[in-house]
């Protein structure tokens, strides 16, 4: 059976992936805004669509526990080959650190293999990274990934033990959820640690999966003859990320709920309405195709350029966690060409791992 795609939503999972990439390359252009700023929890956006769409396509053939581990090897698939990559390329960083370091005294903010270690590497090869490290390493982005892939077999089992049972499912999702965002109001959701990270995971994704069961409740059927609602809800998404999207915010846990609602006002608007028909551009849908690999990819090159910057063209630089650093870019313009061309290198890359590694996996998941 071919996965269920709604096109919006593979377009605003694109326009998601680059928000979350300019968040984490801060050189002083225009697309560090207030937006990209408080973008981080755009991550959050992935958790809630995600949820959604693998109710979608999975909700009906999870049935027995054969199929829980099916579905399990899929998503295993479709996650961890380019997971696996972009892992490796930080393995080379570490060297390349530890090199320049003994032959050139060129320091990081993290020395080699400070942070990045054995235990780590073990963590980062089993998915577990998010689950067991207090902090983020290696490929930074991949600990949603983490986080997600193990959350998948929690939902997965939810549905074995309710026997898709949608009254049933509805209440144990609706009940943890709760619990969750009390769990994330105590401890915060602005870490990604191994306490916030898994919560705002599973918080996100069941929300995802009831905005699912209330889609089904109006037949799948897109009723909305009006852009005006689809339109409103994303701008109102925009507006709540620039003004209370900041990590110290105290409405952060309602935020996911907005995206929830935003996801379902898209699916039952009209497809011929003015905001699907622009969702539905090719270019935009290409975008969420390739999303995957913009999101595993970009921390990569936004450290390639932060060294050169930093090394090559003398610009000063301050530390910024896990992240590849801040740069100060004095021209604003310059700095924008710099984005730019960094995009354009991410974007290239990401076409390159879907024509190569995603889709040839993408092939080998059809076939289980």
């Amino acid at each position: 059976m071919k996965p269920q795609k709604l096109l919006a939503l593979e377009s605003l999972r694109g326009i998601a992936a680059l928000s979350v990439a300019f968040y984490h390359f801060t050189i002083g252009s225009h697309f560090n805004n207030q937006f990209t700023y408080n973008s981080w929890i755009m991550v959050d956006f992935f958790f809630v669509l995600s949820g959604f769409v693998i109710a979608l396509n999975y909700i009906d053939r999870i049935t027995d526990l054969k199929d829980l581990v099916v579905f399990q090897k899929k998503r295993f698939l479709r996650l961890y080959p380019l997971h696996l990559l972009m892992l490796l390329v930080f393995v080379g960083i570490e060297f390349s650190k530890y090199i320049a370091e003994i032959k050139y005294n060129m320091v990081a903010y993290k020395p080699a293999f400070s942070g990045n270690n054995l235990s780590a590497l073990l963590a980062n090869l089993t998915l577990l990274q998010n689950w067991t490290f207090p902090n983020l390493t290696f490929n930074y982005p991949s600990w949603s990934i983490s986080a997600e892939f193990y959350t998948y077999a929690i939902f997965g089992s939810i549905i074995l033990f309710t026997k898709g049972k949608r009254m049933i499912m509805s209440i144990v999702l609706v009940i943890c959820t709760i619990i969750f965002a009390l769990l994330l109001d105590k401890y915060g959701m602005n870490s990604t640690n191994n306490t916030s990270g898994p919560l705002r995971c599973l918080y996100s994704f069941s929300i995802g999966a009831i905005i699912y069961f209330i889609y089904e409740l109006f037949n799948k059927k897109s009723f909305i003859s009006s852009s005006i609602p689809s339109i409103i809800m994303l701008l109102l998404s925009i507006v709540i990320i620039i003004n209370f999207g900041a990590k110290d915010s105290e409405y952060l846990v309602f935020i996911p709920l907005l995206f929830g609602t935003t996801i379902l006002v898209v699916v039952l608007t009209n497809l011929n309405q003015g905001v699907n028909r622009v969702l539905s551009n090719k270019a935009l849908v290409y975008l969420g195709t390739i999303s995957y690999g913009i999101y595993m990819i970009h921390a990569a090159v936004w450290w390639v350029f932060s060294q050169v910057l930093r090394f090559v063209f003398k610009f000063k630089s301050t530390s910024s966690g896990a992240a590849a650093g801040d740069i100060h870019v004095p021209n604003i313009f310059l700095a924008d060409l710099i984005s730019i061309f960094g995009l354009l290198i991410v974007l290239g890359l990401a076409h390159l791992s879907y024509k190569y590694i995603e889709t040839r996996f993408n092939k080998l998941r059809a076939k289980i």
